[in-house]
């Protein structure tokens, strides 16, 4: 079964992902698909757009995919995960209003964790600037120490992000990170953002136990 379509609470993973961007004003959504893309889209159905990634070469390139789709949209480009079903509908209005706001071409969302093992770490400067963001298995010792992690949801400027995604590097594992995009934004001189969101709300699911926490947390927020 494709990772997305695991139930949670009754229904898709990916479902409480699109609950969270249509309560938020996201009315246009596209889902990247790829692996049994066909069971994905027998299960959601027409609620969504579906834009196929033939080769699974990382989130950067599932994001280069959806080039064509979103050709000619001028506005604020919403990015999420379809394994991290915890994102409020509040975070992500908060980050859209961050980059009407801020100018920035890039806001992500990040969160401060006692134990940020797994996570890419947000770079910052002495004037507490963005200028990167590092994962785990690239950050040295002292990276490593950094507790504010990225969230995994991110929202664009459609334009800026398409125009330049090609300037993404392929990692070692042949992928490309759409973290990537941090570093193009900064060597540009553009301003990336973030915004702060709840420790719980970055829990992704890659293991049955980790289904069971998000459940846990779900059913704790709709009791």
């Amino acid at each position: 079964m494709p990772k997305v379509l695991r139930p949670l609470l009754g229904r898709p993973m990916v479902s409480h992902v699109i609950d969270a961007l249509r309560a938020a004003g996201v009315e246009d959504i596209a889902l990247v698909v790829g692996y049994r893309a066909d069971e994905v889209v027998r299960a959601l159905g027409e609620g969504v757009a579906y834009v196929l990634q033939e080769e699974q070469r990382g989130s950067g390139d599932a994001v280069r995919c959806a080039r064509d789709r979103f050709r000619g949209f001028e506005g604020a480009l919403v990015i999420m995960c379809g394994d991290s079903p915890l994102f409020r509908a509040e975070t992500v209005r908060a980050m859209i209003h961050e980059k009407r706001d801020s100018g920035a071409v890039a806001v992500l969302a990040s969160a401060v964790l006692d134990d940020p093992s797994g996570y890419g770490r947000i770079l910052r400067d002495d004037t507490g600037r963005i200028i990167g963001i590092v994962e785990e298995s690239c950050a040295d010792e002292n990276q490593r120490t950094l507790k504010e992690v990225n969230g995994g949801a991110y929202v664009f400027d459609s334009p800026w992000l398409f125009a330049g995604i090609d300037n993404m590097i392929e990692n070692e594992a042949g992928e490309y990170n759409l973290t990537d995009m941090a570093r193009v934004a900064v060597e540009q001189g553009r301003t990336v953002s973030a915004v702060e969101c709840g420790p719980s709300d970055l829990l992704g699911v890659n293991m049955p136990e980790e289904l069971r926490a998000v459940e846990t947390i779900l059913l704790r927020r709709t009791s």
